[in-house]
């Protein structure tokens, strides 16, 4: 044998060797993209379309089939914190999701509050996320130093965890601040 069939046959074997890595790492990221898909990970369309405020209108409340995440209201209350010259909105909500990718995803929600006049007056937000079930409990809530707003109006969405896509119907409140 000849330096040249040594050479040959010593880049066959290489040649075969890449060629089956190649192969496998090929098949794996295939793989993986394939479970990442079916799972919904790469998926971030949630299927949100603008609506103007008429449109929003003449759907009416009850119709929130639409959205991937139907929030409903439980409780609100509107009363001084104990001992204390700050007043707390409290909203307690019911989520429910209709879009079962959106299960074990990280979402985020956002409370504005108004004055009776329009005026907004805070905006509370879940800082770093939460995992979305398929259903469940959810509470909003903040404080105000200004013993003058008796009255607040509250509106109240599920989001992406940088605010920009409204996954949720919106919940409007109302009330009145009790002793």
């Amino acid at each position: 044998m000849n330096i040249r069939e040594i050479q040959s046959k010593k880049f066959d074997i290489c040649s075969k060797t890449l060629t089956l890595t190649v192969t496998v790492l090929a098949m794996g990221l295939l793989f993986s993209i394939s479970t990442a898909m079916e799972k919904g990970v790469l998926i971030t369309d949630y299927n949100v379309y603008a609506q103007s405020e008429q449109e929003q209108a003449q759907r009416g409340v009850d119709d929130n089939s639409s959205y991937p995440v139907i929030i409903k209201l439980d409780s609100v209350s509107f009363a001084p914190l104990t001992d204390s010259e700050i007043n707390q909105l409290k909203v307690d909500i019911t989520y429910q999701t209709n879009d079962p990718k959106l299960v074990n995803t990280i979402m985020a929600g956002v409370m504005k509050v108004y004055t009776t006049e329009g005026t907004l007056v805070k905006t509370s937000s879940i800082p770093s996320g939460y995992v979305l079930g398929q259903a469940g409990p959810m509470q909003f809530a903040t404080s105000f130093e200004d013993q003058s707003i008796k009255d607040v109006k509250a509106e109240i969405v599920m989001t992406d965890t940088s605010h920009t896509e409204k996954i949720s119907n919106t919940l409007d409140v109302e009330t009145t601040l009790t002793k």
